[in-house]
């Protein structure tokens, strides 16, 4: 099958994270997005010859919805750039891989979840060089990223997202058979995960235990994860740079002028939104080239900016009818993210819907 080759590849591709992109006609993108569209693509052709239903009704409305909001909104936002466009492409592509799960035969998925949790070590290996012997980052603002300094980025060159990642990690290793090697794992995990300075990253893991130690009725797994984080803020080296600084205020006090900019941004389309995603122009930003233009810090209200009230509704229903089809150990993924995306427009990274699509297989 075309698919299980793509997906192999993918695989392969995924630890070089925001490193290997394309670039055509001054249009950037990771090389990623593209194998993604091949393989939402194969995939949507097997599933309509198979004539199955999709998975996820509410979550194909939102798509189709996003379209319909997307063209509406084309005498406002005239295609003067192919940027919004390809962003509406990517969601698509994505999403459509969650509506119309992989069909993996079963003799092949062990084989791809090991040959994952292999490309997931390489990504954190890589992370741990950068950081001892990478740390200055500042140089890549000219290449419109956020400067970082003393800060473990890997290869998605941003401390927050791959937080997110190496957390996303960490569960799934939690949930192993116990051995030497899961405990060993665990700990180089959590240390890369520390180093990025993440605090959005160490909240989820704090919700996500408390979660865990509701379910298994065993309040000192939080307790434990409590003191842990405890210790990290106490502990981690306090380096040149306010991004090493836990307690710093100053981002504290960005995301709240970025969430009342997606508030009123919001206002001024409160139905359909300015169309996925066309945030660029309808923030008038003048900064065209920087990454962070067509998001906000926070996944649902990037939700509600671009598709409006309606759009939200109906993504929300698709992403509880997904949690209600999820096992235990997936659902906890899964709100790991949802946690993380309300500090970050995590929800939407390719590499965490990455993650969680190749942890859907089954």
């Amino acid at each position: 099958m075309a698919e299980t080759i793509i997906l192999f590849i993918i695989i392969l591709v995924f630890p070089f994270g925001q490193l290997a992109r394309i670039d055509i006609d001054q249009i950037n993108f990771p090389l990623i997005d593209l194998l993604v569209l091949f393989l939402s693509l194969a995939n949507l052709i097997t599933h309509l010859k198979q004539k199955k239903p999709p998975q996820n009704l509410p979550l194909l409305l939102f798509l189709a919805f996003t379209c319909l909001s997307f063209f509406i909104n084309l005498y406002r936002y005239p295609l003067v750039s192919f940027k919004p466009l390809l962003y509406l492409l990517r969601l698509n592509a994505y999403l459509l891989l969650l509506i119309y799960p992989l069909q993996i035969e079963k003799i092949q998925i062990t084989k791809f979840k090991k040959l994952f949790t292999l490309s997931l070590l390489t990504t954190l290996i890589f992370g741990l060089i950068q950081y001892f012997f990478w740390p200055d980052l500042t140089y890549f603002s000219s290449l419109n990223w956020d400067p970082h300094l003393f800060r473990l980025v890997s290869s998605f060159i941003d401390p927050t997202f791959t937080a997110i990642i190496f957390l996303l990690f960490f569960v799934k290793i939690y949930f192993w058979p116990k051995s030497k090697t899961k405990i060993l794992l665990l700990s180089l995990v959590y240390l890369a995960l520390a180093l990025t300075y993440s605090r959005s990253a160490l909240l989820s893991f704090l919700f996500i235990s408390f979660v865990i130690s509701r379910h298994q009725q065993k309040t000192k797994i939080f307790i434990f994860s409590l003191i842990l984080v405890a210790s990290t803020v106490f502990l981690l080296p306090r380096q040149a740079g306010e991004g090493t600084k836990l307690e710093r205020s100053s981002s504290i006090l960005a995301k709240i002028e970025n969430y009342q900019e997606a508030i009123h941004v919001s206002l001024k389309a409160p139905l359909i939104g300015h169309g996925y995603n066309n945030l660029y122009f309808a923030r008038k930003i003048n900064i065209p080239q920087s990454h962070a233009n067509f998001g906000f810090d926070n996944s649902f209200l990037t939700i509600l900016a671009t598709t409006g009230l309606f759009g939200l509704l109906l993504f929300l229903a698709g992403l509880k009818k997904f949690f209600r089809q999820s096992t235990f150990t997936q659902k906890i993924v899964l709100l790991a993210v949802f946690c993380h995306s309300l500090f970050a427009n995590s929800l939407f990274y390719p590499w965490v819907i990455i993650f969680i699509l190749i942890d859907q297989i089954s």
